[in-house]
């Protein structure tokens, strides 16, 4: 990762607070903030573009499901399901 040297004036009762609750050098606390601010700038990009198109607009994101059981789905574990997780137990202790 290239480095770039960095003068600037900030808010000295913020810079003092981040100081002591971080514990970290400067150059990791800008390091930090900035990751924090790139996150939240492509959050809110990301949500911008989700509410202008949205999911269910695309024909290539929303398309109709084979009908299977309702989740959660509360009713008893099929036989055959118990007995396919002990046959690939006994395979993983071999």
């Amino acid at each position: 990762m290239s480095r770039v040297r960095l003068s600037t004036t900030v808010d000295a009762d913020r810079l003092a607070r981040s100081r002591k609750l971080l514990g970290v050098k400067d150059s990791e606390l800008i390091d930090r903030a900035l990751r924090a601010l790139l996150a939240e700038v492509e959050h809110q990009r990301e949500r911008e573009a989700l509410e202008r198109y949205p999911y269910e607009g695309d024909p290539e994101l929303s398309w109709e499901t084979a009908p299977g059981f309702p989740l959660p789905y509360e009713g008893p574990v099929p036989a055959d399901l118990i007995e396919l997780a002990r046959e690939r137990r006994r395979g993983a202790t071999r």
